[in-house]
């Protein structure tokens, strides 16, 4: 009995870590408090934290140069580049495209009506995930 009380608890304690999105900010950014209150409705807990520069995590997590952003997060073991709209980040878990590692906003699509999704790959590569209002 306690061995599978003591498994329950475990699989509980992984199932709220997984839940939880870290977002990685450089201290130049602000993020849009529009777009952090989205992410707490599909996050049970959402952390900033504030660093000096993100490049190194880019780098070591494969975001091609091209499509980077201004902040990193880490959600159930994906990465989400920039400010990925709610609905590109509900369609990814829908259908989770093989061999992708998360998606892309970049910066250049922020101020645009209708912004252009990326799905990034493991071998650093990326092609278009959807468009999103």
């Amino acid at each position: 009995m306690k061995k599978i009380l003591f498994l329950l608890s475990l699989g509980l304690l992984l199932f709220a870590n997984e839940n939880k999105m870290q977002i990685f900010q450089p201290i130049t950014s602000t993020c849009p408090i529009s777009w952090l209150n989205e992410m707490k409705t599909i996050a049970s807990e959402v952390e900033i934290v504030t660093v000096h520069s993100n490049k190194k995590i880019k780098k070591d997590v494969g975001i091609p140069l091209q499509i980077q952003s201004c902040n990193t997060s880490f959600f159930n073991d994906y990465v989400f580049e920039g400010n990925v709209p709610l609905l590109a980040i509900k369609d990814f878990f829908k259908e989770i495209p093989k061999n992708s590692i998360g998606l892309a906003l970049p910066s250049y699509e922020n101020d645009k009506e209708e912004k252009t999704v990326f799905v990034i790959y493991e071998n650093k590569t990326y092609k278009e995930f959807g468009k999103y209002k």
